[in-house]
């Protein structure tokens, strides 16, 4: 292994060993430097174990950064196409499924690690496991990087890859962002996303386990800010699921970064109805002297009996819930918009992705390489650059990674 390699790569997840491979492929001599004592710790757990590696509704509107220009600017050099044909390239083969996510054929997130282990093998790369970098120097004609335990390594060019948050113990625990900013760099407060939230609420005691599919909408202020629908499920502490993992950025950074109390989740909880509909069968029900507790029977589980008494005095307290057209139009739009105001999130180890990073605008668009220090490079989700769930944050790691280690191998 040399000692004063040409590209010195940090960090050994996705986008660091395709940046290590896309920068031996230009001939240049490359060290990858993990932390943990195995690299793709953190790989092999994407997708339930099965990697949803990319989707093919790959764009750069898929993504929220500080600067989105960064993101088009690498997609159109290395979009979902040429994604797929670096994974032939290495023998993995692909299978799309119905909303355009792709995995590996195997169904398994170990061969895709695997042919990259074999890539970085053939291409004579030199991997240090257990090198926990403390800080990147710059120094005339490249960089020094310098391990906790005194180990130093001197390179050329650097790809800074080490991650966000999410997952600590996988390998993502931040210190990344601390070397960046030791070089200079702004990051902006990372954050929760994909993240489960908390809401107090008596719904979520009496339903806790439930899982609904629903529509969610995120809100912060009142203003309505991100959408999805999926399943949710009730839990103890609030809300879970894919539809309120969707729409948890925008109420993470509203309540994590900016320190604001007024964000919202409403929920459609009868999605396949319109209000309409909904009320004219409610309002039958109530005039023809249905329970509160059967109300809602074949629209949703029986496990909201418990709560249907609630949800009718919400709906029209006082008076008003003698009048069967009344309630039922009242209760009907409740269903269809019950807004549940969320207290914060839950924490790191339960985040899929980071929301934040190193500052896209402090990036040179088509490279990657550092605004501040020349030789330096960023790729995969150290940087501000978020996408949504189904395979795009892992697409950018792939993407960000192959056009780093191209432009930081060109010197060689």
């Amino acid at each position: 292994m040399p000692d004063r390699p040409e590209v010195v790569v940090i960090g050994a997840g996705a986008a660091g060993l395709t940046g290590a491979i896309s920068a031996a492929r230009r001939g240049a001599s490359v060290t990858v430097c993990e932390r943990l004592p195995v690299i793709g710790k953190k790989l092999l757990a994407t997708g339930g174990g099965r990697c949803n590696l990319l989707n093919d509704r790959l764009k750069a509107s898929a993504f929220t950064s500080t600067d989105t220009g960064l993101i088009a600017s690498v997609l159109d050099r290395f979009g979902g196409r040429e994604i797929r044909s670096f994974f032939d390239g290495l023998g993995l083969r692909l299978q799309t499924d119905e909303a355009g996510r792709v995995y590996p054929a195997t169904n398994q997130a170990a061969s895709v690690l695997k042919v990259l282990e074999l890539e970085v093998s053939r291409l004579g790369v030199g991997l240090r496991t257990g090198f926990d970098v403390a800080r990147i120097e710059a120094r005339e004609g490249g960089f020094r990087i310098v391990a906790a335990d005194g180990r130093r390594i001197q390179a050329r060019s650097v790809i800074l890859t080490g991650g966000g948050r999410s997952y600590p113990a996988l390998g993502s625990n931040g210190s990344a962002h601390g070397l960046a900013a030791g070089c200079g760099h702004h990051v902006i407060e990372p954050v929760p996303s994909a993240v489960p939230v908390l809401v107090k609420d008596r719904l979520c005691h009496f339903l806790q386990g439930q899982r609904l599919r629903v529509r969610a909408e995120s809100r912060v202020g009142g203003r309505a800010m991100e959408k999805a629908e999926g399943e949710l499920l009730f839990t103890h502490y609030g809300f879970s699921g894919p539809a309120i993992l969707d729409v948890s950025e925008s109420l993470s950074i509203a309540l994590n970064r900016d320190g604001r109390r007024d964000a919202s989740v409403a929920v459609d909880l009868l999605p396949f109805m319109a209000e309409e509909e909904a009320a004219a069968e409610l309002c039958r029900r109530l005039e023809t002297g249905w329970a509160p507790k059967d109300l809602i029977s074949g629209l949703l589980p029986e496990k909201f009996s418990l709560v249907m008494p609630q949800l009718i005095r919400e709906a029209a307290p006082g008076p008003a819930q003698g009048a069967p057209s009344v309630t039922g139009r009242r209760l009907a739009a409740l269903l269809k918009g019950r807004d549940f105001p969320v207290l914060g999130t839950r924490g790191w180890n339960e985040a899929e992705f980071t929301s934040g990073g190193i500052d896209a605008r402090e990036v040179k668009p088509g490279s990657l390489e550092s605004r501040l220090k020349s030789g330096l490079y960023f790729a995969g989700e150290v940087l501000d650059v978020q996408g949504g769930r189904g395979g795009f944050n892992l697409a950018w790691a792939w993407a960000s990674g192959l056009v780093a280690g191209l432009e930081a191998g060109s010197g060689a």
